[in-house]
């Protein structure tokens, strides 16, 4: 899975987690905006799926994304 279920959020240190937390039905493609939501402080975060989130994913290297 080369996008990561949670993120640390940058603001206040809390767990963010992906919204929808399921994955599309075709799998992730480059471009795709990613989103999540701080269960702390309720901010959001959108981030951008490139070719290295794939990239490494797919060379068994694990996610991308900690």
């Amino acid at each position: 899975m080369p996008v990561a279920d949670t993120i640390t959020c940058v603001d206040c240190g809390g767990t963010c987690h992906r919204s929808p937390f399921e994955a599309p039905e075709l799998g992730w493609e480059v471009g795709q905006v990613v989103t999540y939501r701080c269960v702390d402080c309720h901010d959001m975060w959108y981030l951008e799926i490139d070719d290295d989130d794939l990239d490494d994913a797919a060379s068994g290297d694990g996610p991308a994304w900690p």
